[in-house]
């Protein structure tokens, strides 16, 4: 939507100064319905004013709620249907979003996508244990990808409490890896796991040497590791 205006905005400024679209565009990139009152105002042009208070009203009718909030659901087996849900504030009676509020629900029916062979924890995850044997990166996230699902991420306290709580006989791939050593960690959805309040290097951990270029995780805490290490394997497949 906010292209489409900005589209707007820059043909009534090209049309109103004689400006070409690129012109306008190159040196007006910020341009809005306010920009056009301000135009309007100093010109003192009612025609220009009349045209910026419709873009604004325009805009107000078509932007009076907020994003929708992310979908709720239980995490089901493969075969299984169930109910999610979401929802967005919408303000019908002002355009600053302020006043009364009024609260939109939305639902849609959806399978499960948790294979049989996982497990479900208390409706929270769906997760396959691999303890039967130790096996490097590559290993484990063709192991976690065959099935749809990835090396689990440990982007929340459940799941940072659910791997160290298993890790006590050992130590678990997790999602983290950097391009050289000693530059910053990201999982596979491109953020930090360094800038979680419940994230704890182990004793002596990062100690950044050429090769470690992964995350690995035991009982005492997270630390880097060469891509070749052996450790065991949580998979999770998301809802």
């Amino acid at each position: 939507m906010d292209t489409k205006f900005n589209l707007i905005y820059v043909l009534v400024i090209g049309m109103w100064t004689g400006q070409s679209m690129s012109a306008v565009m190159s040196t007006d990139r910020g341009v809005n319905e306010q920009t056009i009152l301000e135009l309007a105002e100093k010109s003192n042009k009612t025609f220009l004013k009349l045209v910026g208070l419709a873009i604004q009203n325009l805009r107000c009718d078509l932007d009076y709620c907020n994003n929708w909030s992310t979908w709720t659901a239980n995490v089901l087996y493969k075969g299984q249907f169930g109910v999610k849900t979401r929802s967005r504030d919408c303000w019908y009676d002002s355009c600053d979003k302020t006043g009364e509020k009024v609260v939109e629900n939305d639902s849609e029916i959806y399978e499960g996508k948790c294979p049989t062979s996982y497990n479900i924890t208390e409706g929270k995850f769906c997760l396959a244990f691999f303890y039967q044997t130790y096996i490097n990166r590559s290993a484990a996230q063709q192991l976690c990808g065959k099935d749809g699902g990835h090396i689990i991420n440990v982007d929340t306290k459940e799941r940072y409490d659910l791997v160290l709580k298993n890790a006590t006989s050992g130590s678990f791939h997790i999602q983290g890896e950097r391009r050289v050593a000693g530059g910053p960690f990201f999982d596979d959805a491109g953020k930090s796991p360094e800038e979680r309040p419940f994230f704890k290097w182990a004793y002596g951990e990062p100690d950044n040497t050429s090769n470690e270029l992964y995350l690995a995780i035991y009982s005492t805490g997270v630390y880097d590791v060469p891509e070749n290490h052996f450790y065991y394997v949580l998979c999770e497949i998301k809802q």
